[in-house]
């Protein structure tokens, strides 16, 4: 199932929530971001989800606005006893990643389906 916002693109496998940035907020109201961050997190927090999947491979930068609405939501995968992984980062989005640590609490992986395998219940 695919639920289409504007700034984030979601797609729902439970127990996956896989959340795929559009762009930076330059490219938005600041209020739109904040709205639509908290729907996507809204979504989330339904009981049938537990993983999220961050899917980069529609940006090549994001500011910090989306990446607070981003670690938002990976904070409460974690929280809640799933997991939080990044997947498809161009370079310029690994080295933002690298420069704010994010690959010190959640994983990057060069592929979705690397990710989905680094989460699934049944991987090693």
């Amino acid at each position: 199932m695919i639920d289409k916002f504007d700034i984030f693109k979601v797609e729902l496998y439970p127990p996956h929530f896989i959340l795929i940035p559009q762009g930076s907020t330059l490219q938005y109201l600041y209020s739109n971001v904040q709205v639509e961050s908290n729907k996507v997190l809204n979504l989330f927090k339904s009981p049938e989800y537990k993983n999220v999947i961050i899917d980069l491979s529609r940006v090549e930068y994001l500011d910090s606005i989306i990446i607070t609405s981003i670690i938002r939501l990976v904070q409460s995968a974690n929280q809640s006893g799933g997991h939080a992984v990044f997947c498809n980062a161009c370079e310029n989005m690994q080295q933002i990643l690298k420069c704010i640590k994010v690959g010190t609490y959640w994983p990057l992986f060069d592929t979705r389906e690397d990710a989905l395998a680094a989460i699934s219940p049944d991987s090693p």
